[in-house]
């Protein structure tokens, strides 16, 4: 037991002889096999160059895993630079999506029509858009001012009357809007009989009608003496304006009488001086008449 424990000191220079022996006798046998080719090789030749030293042996997966490791620090940064490249080229494609390409010699290097795609992406984005709206505003049915059912938009009924109309369907709330309208009437009449009875005259009032007044509209006041001064400086307002519009009918005939003599007058001296060029090229025609007419006499002669 003692033997089997005991060590063995090995110099530095007997670990360099040996290695040295070992390099010596692997040249040789490189040497051998070039110079053979093809031819067998002696197996102890085989055995010295297969067998390996002390010192050459290594532990079972070193070599796997210094690779290993070799790999995950070569891939380690590679992989982070790969995956900022693609981020990079994810937001600028989504970008040039949305709103395309402006430069035209980019647009002719990149195969993809970008202008299509934001196209695309609008739509889709408009269309996105129209299903949430119609979604939160949703078709309803209401009776307007005139007392008509109406179909339209929840947001686009009148404030006064989503409250009470906007959820009503056909046939519901028909005989409340009667009862209304004859209470209506019958407030009408009360008060018309109750101006009778105080001896005042009947005006309009706008507030028992309801409905969209138009430009024209005037609202005269309660007061008569008011109503009246009111009503006169309108009259007045009407005869000028009538006086106005008369005065520039007048001045608008009279001056297309003067232009139309006007025309007159160049239209009869333009036909004076047609004439006369006429007249002095018929006059111009006799005599070369005559001198013909003399010539074939004196032939005939």
């Amino acid at each position: 037991m003692q033997g089997s424990n005991r060590t063995i000191d090995i110099s530095s220079a007997s670990v360099i002889d040996l290695k040295a022996e070992l390099f010596k006798q692997k040249e040789e046998f490189q040497k051998q096999k070039a110079s053979a080719n093809n031819q067998p090789v002696s197996a102890a030749l085989r055995r010295v160059a297969k067998k390996s030293g002390l010192w050459e042996r290594q532990n079972k997966g070193v070599s796997e895993r210094s690779q290993k490791d070799e790999l995950e620090i070569i891939e380690a940064p590679t992989l982070e630079a790969s995956r900022i490249a693609m981020e990079r080229k994810a937001k600028l494609y989504d970008q040039l999506k949305k709103t395309g390409i402006n430069d035209e010699k980019l647009a002719e290097e990149i195969l993809v029509d970008f202008d299509r795609k934001a196209l695309e992406h609008l739509s889709d984005d408009e269309l996105d858009e129209d299903k949430t709206n119609v979604d939160n505003d949703p078709w309803v049915e209401y009776t307007d001012e005139f007392g008509r059912t109406r179909m339209a938009r929840k947001s686009q009924v009148p404030k006064e009357e989503s409250s009470s109309q906007s959820t009503l369907l056909p046939g519901e709330g028909e005989g409340d809007d009667i009862s209304a309208m004859e209470q209506e009437r019958r407030q009408w009449e009360e008060a018309a009989l109750e101006e009778l009875k105080n001896g005042g005259p009947i005006h309009y009032d706008e507030t028992k009608e309801i409905r969209t007044k138009g430009v024209g509209f005037y609202r005269f006041s309660k007061d008569e003496l008011e109503r009246e001064e009111q009503m006169r400086a309108l009259k007045e307002m009407r005869l000028e304006t009538e006086a106005k519009r008369t005065n520039y009918q007048s001045i608008k005939e009279k001056r297309k009488a003067q232009l139309d003599a006007r025309m007159a007058m160049i239209r009869a001296k333009r036909q004076k001086n047609t004439s006369v060029a006429e007249s002095s090229s018929i006059q111009k025609e006799v005599p070369k008449l005559d001198s013909l007419t003399s010539i074939s006499t004196v032939h005939d002669i």
